[in-house]
């Protein structure tokens, strides 16, 4: 039977590096406790901010169009090695 680790944990908000080096040490750990499957929560690089949707369209413009760019910013990167230290 597979063992699978549900990882509930909050990301270093807006780290990419940050987030991706917790994110090891909690394979690292659920594996060490048995598991073959570990689950992050979606979004969990860069994090997700639920106040985004209370932003109010128009009036908010930059904020939102600020916090876009900063979470594309810290996103993962699939053509990149971003995901390299997980493999």
């Amino acid at each position: 039977m597979t063992k699978v680790a549900i990882i509930q944990t909050t990301p270093v908000f807006l780290s990419k590096e940050k987030t991706i080096v917790q994110a090891v040490e909690s394979v690292k750990q659920a594996s060490a406790e048995g598991a073959s499957l570990v689950v992050f929560t979606e979004t969990f690089i860069p994090g997700y901010p639920a106040w985004i949707w209370r932003l109010r369209p128009g009036g908010d413009w930059s904020v939102s169009e600020d916090s876009y760019a900063l979470l594309l910013e810290h996103s993962v990167d699939l053509a990149s090695d971003d995901l390299e230290p997980l493999y």
